[in-house]
């Protein structure tokens, strides 16, 4: 399988890591937000000696491509970009939202008619959001939304069982 350097930038974390045969090899990851253009570089290096040192090939670069922060993901997308055109290896963009959503549907017990409903903070009362479902399947496209008490009425109305979760 693989081996892919993964950049995460579009939320306030900020992490990098390698990973092959659906195993993260080694990681590094900041939750303080606002760090990424201090640590990025720093931890995209400690992965690239970790793959040298293992002997390892690197084979693609993926990297979250957002909704989220305009600068984090500029940061992240110009870093990978740069890496994949000079190592000239795919560059594979990520839906941000959508790897939340895999996240929880792998890291957590749900009901398999459970709708999965990711929000990253877009701040001014604001989340990028969207709805899926268990196979991934768009249910509500990823858009920006001012949240109020209307907000996803199609789907509670019906009696939905719907998991919330991210920063929004």
């Amino acid at each position: 399988m693989a081996v892919i350097l993964n950049i995460e930038t579009s939320t306030n974390v900020c992490s990098v890591a390698v990973t092959a045969e659906g195993m993260i090899l080694t990681h590094y990851e900041d939750f303080q937000g606002q760090n990424h253009a201090a640590l990025l570089s720093g931890y995209v290096k400690a992965c690239l000696d970790y793959i040298r040192d293992k002997e390892l090939a690197l084979d693609a670069v993926a990297v979250s491509i957002g909704p989220g922060s305009y600068t984090g993901l500029r940061i992240g997308l110009s870093e990978a970009k740069g890496l994949a055109y000079a190592l000239n290896i795919p560059l594979i963009g990520i839906d941000t939202l959508q790897i939340m959503a895999v996240s929880v549907m792998f890291n957590h017990d749900v009901d398999p008619e459970s709708l999965f409903v990711p929000m990253i903070d877009a701040r001014r009362m604001e989340v990028y959001t969207a709805v899926y479902d268990m196979a991934l399947d768009i249910q509500l496209a990823p858009t920006p939304l001012i949240l109020d008490e209307t907000s996803y009425h199609e789907w509670l109305d019906k009696g939905a069982k719907m998991i919330f979760f991210g920063n929004g």
